[in-house]
């Protein structure tokens, strides 16, 4: 059920993102060329991706952590 919530609530957002991200670059850079428009979002998309893999990284760094300490009182 887990892995079923995740995936649609990433779904949701990625449409929900490249929704908003489409009308911002519709409607702020009116005269840029596509090419640049695609680029701009690409670099959005990236940026959010890696910051998404980082705090996934970081979950599962606690995780072991609890893990490993789990016999040692506070």
């Amino acid at each position: 059920m887990r892995k079923i919530g995740g995936l649609l609530l990433a779904v949701g957002l990625v449409v929900l993102v490249g929704w908003g991200l489409y009308w911002f670059l519709r409607l702020a850079f009116l005269e840029l060329a596509l090419p640049v428009k695609i680029a701009i979002a690409a670099i959005a998309i990236g940026l959010i991706l890696l910051l998404a893999s980082l705090g996934r990284e970081r979950y599962r760094a606690s995780k072991e952590e609890k893990e490993k300490f789990k016999g040692v009182e506070k």
